[in-house]
């Protein structure tokens, strides 16, 4: 349990909300990728292997790594990994046409833009001639791209039986009958101590940008079982975060008088901040740093985005909440 991770030596803000003074009864609502499992070799690989794939070539292998992934997050606005394919495949596409911007430098257009796949677009009409901004548009095949993403993230088997027929896109990039299903990669991230720890003393919730079957494969995997009123996920068609209407409707779900939510994205930060200021409900937003914003960096970023609290993980949830006791057993 990681008692050092409640921003020891950081200054208080106005922001800073002693848990235990929430408004009863409270309810926790957690997001699932970098919160309940580890996606950065699923989710995250799949979208830079999808744009290499589809638009192969050394521009696409440097320009799609890892880290280009996670600059695109810090932009905000791309909660849906289908739209930031899209978008990342563009600025690839982009470069072929003579746009000179880093990935760090354009993530940050983006994020002045507004962020999302909207503010990616602007830019990059904004930067290129009408021509190569066109081409670039016509080239970006958002139904392709989404196909080879599924293949690769569900594999054969998952894909056949969630997305029909996989001999198409298979002879379209070439994927081996062996290749893919990186869902089976994805790691646990929070202990059944700390999910009993938690649910035992507060109602609990998913809010998560996944489609229900990926979200029914995570939330089985960590061992978390909600009844289908207690999630929001792709298939209930919020609007994407940051945009907090999936928080705000599970808040009146769970009939409680305030909420801790728990994310690791600025744009879950940010979705508890505009709940905050929609309802008369009380939202704590507690950002953890198993996504991707690790490090004094991604403190900063989350705390910049609006998190209340910053955790390691979400092991250090029941310590926030008072409830340690209880995930330690003693």
């Amino acid at each position: 349990m990681d008692r050092a991770s409640h921003d020891e030596g950081e200054p208080e803000t106005e922001r800073d909300r002693d848990p235990s003074r929430l408004p009863s009864p409270t309810g926790v609502v957690l997001d699932v990728d970098g919160v309940l499992v580890d996606t950065s070799d699923s989710y995250r690989r799949t979208v830079h292997e999808t744009v290499s794939r589809v638009h192969d070539g050394s521009a696409a292998t440097d320009a799609a790594d890892a880290e280009a992934v996670e600059r695109f997050k810090e932009a905000g606005g791309f909660n849906d990994d289908w739209e930031l394919t899209e978008a990342l495949a563009a600025y690839v596409l982009a470069r072929r046409e003579g746009y000179g911007a880093s990935v760090a430098e354009h993530a940050a257009a983006v994020a002045d833009a507004g962020g999302g796949l909207t503010g990616s677009r602007a830019v990059i009409e904004r930067e290129l001639p009408a021509a190569a901004s066109e081409r670039v548009r016509s080239d970006v095949d958002p139904e392709r791209l989404r196909r080879v993403f599924q293949r690769l993230y569900l594999g054969r088997e998952r894909y056949r039986e969630l997305e029909g027929d996989l001999e198409p896109v298979e002879a379209a990039v070439g994927v081996g009958v062996d290749e893919g299903g990186y869902v089976d990669d994805e790691t646990v991230l929070a202990s059944p101590a700390t999910l009993s720890a938690v649910r035992d003393r507060f109602p609990v919730a998913v809010f998560t940008g996944r489609p229900a079957a990926e979200a029914d494969i995570a939330l089985e995997r960590v061992g978390l079982s909600l009844p289908r009123n207690r999630r929001v996920t792709m298939d209930d068609d919020p609007p994407g975060k940051p945009d907090p209407t999936g928080l705000l409707v599970l808040a009146e779900r769970l009939s409680v008088g305030s909420v801790v939510y728990v994310g690791d994205t600025v744009d879950d930060a940010r979705a508890a901040r505009r709940a905050d200021a929609r309802d008369d409900r009380s939202y704590l937003a507690v950002g953890v740093q198993t996504g991707g914003l690790d490090g004094e960096r991604g403190r900063r970023l989350l705390r910049e985005a609006g998190a209340d609290r910053v955790l390691a993980s979400v092991e250090g949830l029941p310590g926030l909440l008072g409830v340690e006791d209880a995930a330690t057993g003693e």
